[in-house]
This record gives structure tokens, sequence and C-alpha cells, in this order.
């Protein structure tokens, strides 16, 4: 069995005060997670445009 003897403790010590520090520490592509968002958007308005579309009434 493998032992691990390296009982150093690594702590992320930088200051985060803000969401965009927390974004910017973190290793998030923020230009995948824009892509997403805006595929989300897209849909959303489709079935809210679908859906608030009045139906043709037969008079």
């Amino acid at each position: 069995m493998l032992w691990n003897d390296d009982t150093n403790l690594q702590a992320d010590l930088r200051k985060k005060s803000s969401i965009k520090d927390e974004i910017i520490f973190s290793d998030y592509d923020v230009q995948s997670c824009m892509v997403m968002l805006l595929v989300i958007t897209a849909l959303l308005l489709s079935v809210v445009s679908v859906v608030a579309a009045q139906t043709p009434s037969i008079i």
C-alpha cells in the first residue's frame, strides 16, 4: 500500500472579496460559461415567444 508522507497543508490565502475575484481565482472558463448562458437564454426566449403567441381564432 502506498502512503502519502506529505504533511504540508496548502491553502489559497488570496483575498476574494467579490464574485469577479472568485471567478478569476478559480479556474472557470468564462467564455464557455457565457456561451451556455446565451444558449439557455435563447431557449427560454423561444419557449416564452411560443407560449405568448396568440392562437388564431376561426370566426
